[in-house]
């Protein structure tokens, strides 16, 4: 019984997990992600890691444990050669649905 309940929480836990869906098609490689709430002075730390985002990468970027229903989010992403792509004041419920709407692709047209 304790299993199966463990197992049901695990599944509700998962179905309703929040995140950020980006696709890079700007034609070079990302190697840096800053996702933060529009509210915070500084980027924080790089969501990507050691990974980089290649041309025509998607990646999913968990949510989850931030308050993504009631903040507005910034993301910043950089390229190889310095570029940055900025979007400002991101809703998290219009992105981080988890509906399979939650998707946005960056571009060139969107170099700052």
């Amino acid at each position: 019984m304790k299993l199966a309940l463990l197992l049901l929480t695990a599944l509700v836990y998962v179905s309703f997990g929040q995140y950020f869906e980006i696709t890079n098609d700007t034609g070079y490689d990302i190697y840096f992600v800053y996702i933060s709430y529009s509210s915070e002075d500084d980027w924080g730390g790089d969501w990507l890691g050691e990974d980089i985002m290649y041309d025509g990468d998607t990646f999913e970027f968990d949510i989850s444990d931030l308050a993504w229903e009631t903040d507005l989010f910034d993301i910043q992403l950089e390229d190889e050669d310095g570029d940055t792509y900025t979007f400002l004041a991101v809703d998290g419920e219009e992105y981080g649905s988890g509906d399979g709407d939650n998707v946005f692709t960056v571009t060139l047209s969107d170099l700052d």
